[in-house]
């Protein structure tokens, strides 16, 4: 049977437990590390309906951004607001290792990561490459294994604006 784990706050410290194993103090630097991860910067693909708000709110919760987007309009506000805003996807790559992409079709996805100017062409090993596109699962699955190639993480996380 597998050991339960748990997890218990108290006045000096975290401590981890299991039926196995005898209390220890966890260090908190671990379990909490959003101040460091804050400072990190975050690109941004694809600033439409979706994209937008999204930004925005990684913005708001002290999130640098990378920026990029077809329509530099749209790039903007952020601009304004302080945030770097780049020339294409590659240039997303080359700066920032964490990169969500929030774009309207297939066609956009693929060439956002596979393009000329793509994200592949500077990705990082080690990147974690979100994708919350609504795209054809077939095209997913086969930007994921090009970027697996690259030694980088692709996740699919796609989100619907109908509620």
């Amino acid at each position: 049977m597998a050991a339960s784990l748990r997890l218990r706050g108290a006045a000096s410290g975290l401590r981890f437990w299991s039926r196995r194993q005898r209390p220890a103090v966890a260090s908190l630097a671990v379990v909490c590390s959003r101040s460091m991860a804050s400072k990190t910067p975050v690109g941004f693909i694809g600033l439409g309906n979706m994209g937008n708000p999204m930004a925005k709110n990684l913005m708001k919760h002290g999130y640098p951004l990378i920026i990029y987007d077809v329509f530099p309009d749209a790039c903007k506000e952020f601009q304004d607001a302080g945030e770097q805003v780049v020339s294409c996807p590659a240039d997303v790559a080359e700066k920032a290792d964490r990169i969500i992409t929030m774009l309207p079709t297939s066609i956009n996805a693929i060439e956002a990561y596979s393009g000329a100017n793509g994200i592949l062409k500077k990705v990082k090993k080690g990147s974690l490459l979100i994708d919350s596109s609504t795209i054809d699962p077939a095209v997913s699955k086969e930007l994921a294994k090009e970027v697996e190639k690259m030694g980088a993480v692709f996740m699919d996380a796609p989100v619907s604006g109908d509620f």
